[in-house]
Parts: structure tokens; sequence; C-alpha cells
């Protein structure tokens, strides 16, 4: 049974790039021993031939990395997915939102097999250096992150520590790019670069197969401080335009520097001029759905929402991953088809899952 997600965690993103408090020089002062990962390190695929020593350019400048590391902690959000996918188990996972055994979820859990769950770290009062530090990594690594510079310098003490790019905002990245850096900082470009392909194709062909996606538009929102418009460097947006649909920008404008906005309530009548809406929890806020009941987006059934009760599913569309993505494919398209009708009778399928 998969455990419902939290919605303030499912926020969390928003909190860590505008809320989060800065970090205590002195870390945290909880118990530093970890439940889980304090073990072995699990095996891991052997390194590609010629793969180490190998630098990675990042936000904060560049890491060099000699050998394979055995024992990585993830202090981005969704660094696990791409790593299991490796072979690789983190000893140490970052909570976002939703909730599963150390935080390894259906679409990824086959890949687990018999390895010992990571410590899950939280973040919400900064990063947990000490509890880091006691898991002793080799491979500190956060793509879909909002490091800052002060977490990356205490953390670079500890072990190598990629942080996230920093050619996009923060968050921001592409997933392929991001699957790709971890591949090279555990020494399997060439796997993850072919698993990259695959996944990509898979999308490529979703899109073939629904050419009535080409032309449109599509946005993802949430009722967050009025309503929340996911720019275009978000990962969620991003995949809608790998479908084929693009980005609204002449609604909602199309270069911000973060992943995404928060605008009045009352913007949420825009949307009768975006050709699909994806909504994360509509019901959440009553006067957000209100002003949406109103519109003919609404009215036409171009939407759809997904939202807590839908799971997994939930989760893993926001943490488009190699290994979410095509567990998200199956139900994604059939829901957007159904929207981009534009015949509120065409009912989206159920998602759960």
């Amino acid at each position: 049974m998969t455990a419902r997600p939290s919605r303030r965690r499912f926020l969390a993103g928003l909190s860590v790039l505008a809320l989060a408090p800065a970090l205590a020089a002195c870390g945290d002062d909880t118990d530093s021993s970890p439940a889980g990962g304090s073990g072995a390190a699990p095996e891991a695929e052997p390194s590609e031939s010629g793969a180490f020593p190998v630098t990675i350019a990042h936000k904060y400048g560049e890491t060099t990395l000699e050998q394979a590391p055995k024992r990585v902690v993830c202090v981005g959000l969704t660094e696990q997915d791409a790593l299991l996918a490796l072979g690789v188990v983190p000893v140490a996972v970052t909570k976002w939102f939703g909730d599963a055994p150390g935080y390894i979820f259906p679409w990824a859990q086959d890949l687990l097999g018999d390895a010992e769950l990571p410590e899950v770290l939280e973040d919400t009062n900064g990063v947990q250096v000490e509890k880091i530090a006691a898991l002793q990594p080799d491979l500190i690594i956060g793509q879909y992150a909002g490091l800052k510079e002060k977490d990356y310098q205490l953390l670079s003490q500890i072990a190598p520590t990629v942080a996230q790019s920093g050619d996009y905002a923060d968050y921001g990245a592409p997933w392929d790019e991001m699957a790709l850096t971890i591949g090279r900082a555990v020494g399997q470009p060439d796997k993850m670069q072919a698993l990259v392909d695959d996944v990509k194709q898979q999308v490529a062909d979703a899109a073939a197969a629904h050419p009535e996606f080409q032309g449109q538009s599509a946005l993802v929102v949430t009722p967050y401080e009025g309503l929340f418009v996911y720019g275009p460097e978000d990962s969620r947006s991003r995949m809608l335009v790998d479908l084929g649909f693009a980005f609204p920008s002449e609604v909602f404008g199309g270069d911000q520097e973060e992943f995404g906005t928060s605008l009045s309530a009352e913007r949420t009548s825009d949307l009768d001029r975006v050709g699909v809406t994806v909504w994360l929890d509509l019901e959440s806020d009553p006067s957000v759905k209100k002003v949406y009941d109103e519109t003919g987006s609404a009215a036409e059934g171009r939407f759809f929402d997904i939202s807590e009760d839908d799971g997994a599913y939930y989760v893993a569309h926001s943490f488009v991953t190699p290994l979410s993505i095509p567990y998200v494919l199956e139900r994604y398209v059939p829901q957007l088809a159904a929207a981009v009708d534009g015949d509120p009778a065409t009912v989206p399928p159920e998602a759960a899952a």
C-alpha cells in the first residue's frame, strides 16, 4: 500500500527557494547516529573503463572524483532514482513529499532488492551536516536541489560534493542532464546515456502518437498563495513541452528566473487562454477553484487534477526521473488526450496507482 503524500512536503521546493533558514555553521543538534545506511556499502555496478578521474562542473565550481564512490548521500530531492537505475543504493536520501520506506517509491523499489534502506534526511531546518558526516560518504550529490554556497562549502569538507547546475534556476535543470551528471559521478556515463536515450524515446513515441498535442499550450498549476504557475524551467513544464505542447508564455510570461511564480487568485481566469491545464490539488483552495469553475477551460473539460488521492502517481508526476517518467506516461498521456479534445463529455481515466 502506498502512503498518501503530504502537501506541505509537496510544496517544499517552493520553501527551499524562498523561505529555508540559513545553514548553521555548527550543523544541527539532532542525534547524528544513522538509523539506516550504517552498514557496509552495497555492491554497485563496476565503473566503466576510463570513467575516472572525472571532473564535474556545477553552480559553485568543479568537483573531481578519483574513483567510483561507494557511499553516496543525496542532498537533492530525487537523485535516488538515477542512482538505483545504475545499481547504486544511496546511504541517505533527502525527504521531499509523499512517503515510502527509505523514500524509495514503487517505480524504483524493484531495483532496491535486498539492500538496506537509505537513511532519510530532513532539510526543513537546513542541511543536516552532522548526520551526513556520520554516514561517512565518499560522494554527496544534489542535482534537483537548491544548495546554497555555504551548504556546499560545509559539505565539501566532508566529501566530494556535486551541487546543482549553474546553467539553470535551482530545481530547474532538465531531467536528462541531471541524470547524466549522476551517471558521470558514479562512473557509469554510458549506461546512463543508454537509459536516458530509451526514456526520451518513450516520450517521443508518446508525442508522435498524439499529434493533437502539437500547437496546443499546456500548463501545470497549483493553488499556493493564490495561483502558482510552474515556469518553463520546471521539470513538470519541461515534460509537457517534450510531449509536444507549448508553454503559454504569451499568457504567463516566458522568462522566469525561478521555476515558477505565485500570482493572485484572480489570475486563475487567465487559464481560459491556455489549451490544457494540469492542476495539482485543485480542491485545496476553494477561492481558486471558484474562479476556475467559472472559466471556459473548466466548462470545456480542458483540464484534469492530480491530487494526493492519486497516491504514488501524484508523487511520480513531480519526480521526473528516468525511473518515474515511464511510470507516469501510461497514466498521464491518456489524461492529456482526454483534456485536449475540448469535449467535457470525455472523462480522463483514473490515474491512481
